[in-house]
């Protein structure tokens, strides 16, 4: 095979299939959904692409398991050259005796070519800073997208980044690869974890964030170490375990910052809420307040803004009984989700739209078509962007509505649409 081996087949192999059927490169990336960067870099073949793009650019060229097939022989080609060590060296007719001779009195220039081979290994092993940086550009951007984006459509990418990043820490690298990497593996961990979570599926939630501590404990990045804290203190909210939730908070202030210091109070808020602390959910909402702000998108929780503020204190009013603050601050987030252009957190807006309706059904003079037509605009982006929180508190609307609310068609239709949901797989928590 040629010296570009496997990965320049499969490179060639992509760039006939597309010019085939008349593609461009940005008309094809825009296909599969891919940036165009990814498919340029397929087709240089320097590096092996992706399971995703491969499977992707398969199933778009009509290549019927072709690139997957070269795909998979370019990465054990890869492989076996990256673990593929020279034997020893040994002369013609050499014999037994000699041969102990020589390495007894070389032994230092024997173990000098054992370094020289070991840092030749070393360095064919770990990643090129482009990888690296490639990586870390991932992440910035599902960092970016995540909370606007199906869990579906985002979870592959994860998954992808988390494969490449765990596969090099396999390996033996230099100290500053195997810091930036295992910064990488915590975040895509977390990550991970948070799909898990948004899905409803606990126990990966719990695996992912035990391994995205394991990366943390290492790196010490603050930003993922409260964000881990903060998803394991979801899993435990939403499963009823409270003293556990606040637990996983208190143990994380070791590591505030300014980027989760808002959700650490937030979450801090809910859980004394639930605990029946009203003083405390009180002082902890102030302090969410005045942290709360504008950051750009990092990698780990997302920011509490404006309408995150009013979402939380919506929340813990409905706890302490006050719907009437409960419908005024619920108004106040979603005025102000309806203020961010579509980049808003979608999990997030549906909680306060939901807050919103309880609150409708706690006045005086209940409003429960209102509060029924809400909860169905609701279902209807969970059709879309479905979150196991906020099925878990569709359910719990279900339940305010009074026998006599059952003859209204907007009640009758939510109530039907809760009925078609899918069977929670936990224990419902309070409110967010």
């Amino acid at each position: 095979m040629s010296d570009g081996g496997a990965k320049r087949e499969l490179a060639d192999r992509i760039r006939e299939l597309r010019h085939a059927v008349g593609y461009s490169q940005e008309r094809l990336a825009a296909l599969i959904g891919f940036q165009r960067a990814y498919l340029s870099q397929a087709e240089s073949g320097r590096t092996v692409p992706s399971e995703n793009l491969i499977d992707a650019l398969d199933a778009a060229l009509d290549a019927g398991g072709e690139l997957r097939t070269l795909r998979a022989q370019a990465w054990q080609q890869q492989r076996t050259r990256r673990h593929s060590t020279p034997g020893p060296q040994r002369g013609r007719g050499e014999e037994p005796t000699n041969r102990r001779r020589i390495l007894q009195a070389s032994a230092l220039a024997a173990a000098a070519d054992v370094a020289a081979d070991l840092y030749h290994r070393i360095t064919a092993a770990e990643p090129d800073r482009l990888t690296l940086d490639e990586l870390e550009a991932d992440l910035d951007e599902i960092a970016a997208t995540y909370t606007t984006v199906p869990h579906a459509v985002a979870a592959p990418r994860v998954i992808d980044g988390w494969r490449q990043v765990e596969t090099a820490l396999d390996r033996r690298t230099s100290a500053s690869t195997h810091a930036r990497l295992t910064l990488l593996g915590g975040q895509f961990a977390y990550y991970l974890g948070r799909v898990a979570f948004n899905t409803g599926d606990m126990r990966s939630a719990r695996r992912f964030a035990t391994l995205a501590e394991h990366h943390a404990a290492e790196s010490g990045e603050p930003v993922l170490c409260a964000s881990i804290a903060a998803l394991r203190s979801s899993i435990a909210y939403w499963t009823g375990r409270h003293q556990q939730a606040l637990g996983h908070l208190l143990a994380a202030r070791p590591y505030d910052h300014p980027y989760t210091r808002a959700r650490m109070a937030a979450y801090e808020a809910r859980t004394y809420a639930a605990l029946g602390d009203m003083e405390a959910a009180v002082q902890a909402l102030n302090r969410m307040e005045a942290a709360a702000g504008d950051h750009p998108p990092r990698p780990g929780s997302t920011p509490v803004g404006e309408a995150e503020v009013g979402m939380f204190r919506a929340g813990v009013a409905l706890a302490m009984g006050d719907g009437i603050a409960a419908e005024r601050w619920s108004l106040a987030s979603t005025d102000a989700y309806g203020m961010t252009a579509g980049t808003f957190c979608t999990e997030e807006q549906a909680h306060a739209r939901l807050s919103l309706s309880i609150a409708y059904l706690r006045r005086p003079n209940p409003e429960p078509d209102t509060a029924a037509t809400i909860g169905v605009q609701v279902l209807e982006t969970l059709a879309a962007h479905p979150t196991h929180t906020v099925a878990l508190k569709a359910r719990r609307l279900a339940g305010f509505f009074q026998p006599a609310h059952r003859q209204i068609p907007a009640v009758r239709e939510y109530s039907a649409l809760v009925r078609g949901m899918p069977v929670a797989a936990l224990t419902s928590g309070d409110e967010p």
